[in-house]
């Protein structure tokens, strides 16, 4: 009988193994007042490249950037503040964690507390690596955000447009722009007043000999 025991607890073991080591997700166990993490299991080093030996003992603030690490802290001081009414129930965020190459990677991170019969509540959660559709999400938020800057111009030149495009009344002698309220501008300050429009002042040829005729015959 006791053969068979140890056989069976073997085999659990075995099958435990088997599982932990071939996960996709990373789960694991963080005690909520020091925020390190107690159990994690092996898959962690897929997503983050820190194997779970590397992770165990250490605090999520270690392993997320700064504002991901900030917004993990005030979720938890939530959960925590609910006390009895947070017992099994789900949380979840996208969190930037940081890789042990140097670089980061996005997670969707869902945790809940858990009772301990011999202990106070832990936080056990699941943490998947989003990266791809994350970065998708990202190149197509910036994408549309380049879309609207250039409708946004169109809508702007097209004003311009169609304000050059009208029939403008202009003095003969002074060259004044009459607008709609009947006040006369100069063209330039008119230009400038109803369009994104500047001026720089220089001469042509033309006028530089009627007006500067000792600087015809210099070169």
């Amino acid at each position: 009988m006791p053969n068979t025991i140890k056989y069976r607890i073997k085999e659990l073991e075995r099958k435990h193994r088997l599982i932990t080591e071939n996960l996709v997700d990373a789960v694991w166990l963080i005690n909520p007042e020091s925020l390190k993490f107690e159990y994690i299991t092996p898959s962690i080093s897929r997503i983050s490249g820190f194997g779970a030996n590397e992770t165990i003992g250490t605090s999520i603030l270690e392993r997320l950037t700064p504002e991901s690490a900030r917004r993990a802290v005030a979720m938890i001081a939530e959960i925590k503040a609910a006390g009895q009414n947070a017992i099994q129930a789900s949380h979840s965020m996208e969190l930037e964690l940081n890789k042990k190459n140097g670089d980061t990677c996005w997670a969707e991170v869902r945790v809940k507390l858990v009772e301990e019969p011999d202990g106070p509540p832990k936080l056990v959660g699941v943490t998947r690596d989003i990266s791809n559709r994350k970065n998708a999400e990202l190149k197509l938020e910036n994408q549309n955000q380049a879309l609207a800057r250039a409708l946004a111009e169109k809508e702007e030149l097209l004003k311009e447009v169609k304000v050059l495009r009208k029939l403008l009344p202009i003095c003969s002698g002074c060259r004044r722009i009459r607008d709609e309220n009947n006040q006369w501008w100069p063209l330039d300050e008119y230009v400038r007043a109803h369009t994104d429009t500047n001026f720089t002042h220089t001469i042509c040829p033309s006028c530089k000999d009627i007006y500067y005729p000792d600087l015809k015959n210099r070169t």
